[in-house]
Parts: C-alpha cells; structure tokens; sequence
C-alpha cells in the first residue's frame, strides 16, 4: 500500500521503520545536517522534487498533518501530542531546537540505507 501522495512503496515504509532510533556518527570538523518539521516530512513523502503546486495541494490534505505528526513522533521518539503541541500548521515552530539536528542526521541515514538497498539489487 501507498502513500497519501502515492509515492512511497513498501520497500521503502520498511527502510524509514528500520531508520528510527537508529544514531549517525560525524567527524568534529563536519556540520551535523538540519531539517525543519517541514522540510523533513516533504522529503520523507517524496514531494521535494514536486512543483511547489503540486506540494501545497498535497500539503493541503486533511489528513496530511496527521501523517506528519506521526512521522515526527516515530523518528524523534516522543508522543504525538507533544508533536502537536510544538504548534498549528506544519512547521511546528516550538519544535526543540536539539530535533532539527536529529530530523537531519535521520534524513541522512534513511539516504543512505536507501542507496546501499539500490545498490545491493543492482548487484544481485
């Protein structure tokens, strides 16, 4: 099954499950990566390489939201109604500061297990 926008498959629901909880190592002299609320979920929902039309009508969805705060709740490990009391709308502007960094370093895990995935089909 699907996505709200149809985009993710059940490959890749699997890849974002075993990417929670899950810790990326970086070098001192290397910035750790940062994501909003938003931008993660857009990433995470394939819509960043949409037109910015096609992303606020998916956006626009009643229960996108929702999907949002249960995507936010699963990768950061806390409840949902702390997601959603970090604020209206979805940039969630009283999200702690420390979450952008772990919605980042997550975003860069999921990428990369992603592509060990695509390379390991290519090579079998």
């Amino acid at each position: 099954m699907s996505s709200l926008n149809g985009l993710i498959n059940n490959d890749e629901r699997e890849i974002i499950d075993s990417t929670i909880f899950s810790t990326v190592k970086y070098y001192t002299d290397k910035e750790p990566p940062s994501l909003t609320a938003r931008e993660f979920c857009r990433r995470m929902y394939g819509l960043s390489s949409l037109p910015e039309i096609e992303i606020l009508r998916v956006e626009m969805h009643s229960e996108y939201r929702k999907r949002c705060i249960g995507l936010l709740s699963k990768a950061l490990g806390v409840q949902r109604q702390s997601v959603s009391n970090w604020g209206g709308g979805l940039d969630f502007r009283k999200m702690p500061a420390i979450h952008y960094r772990s919605l980042g370093m997550y975003w860069e895990l999921y990428e990369l297990r992603r592509e060990i995935r695509r390379l390991r089909r290519f090579g079998a």
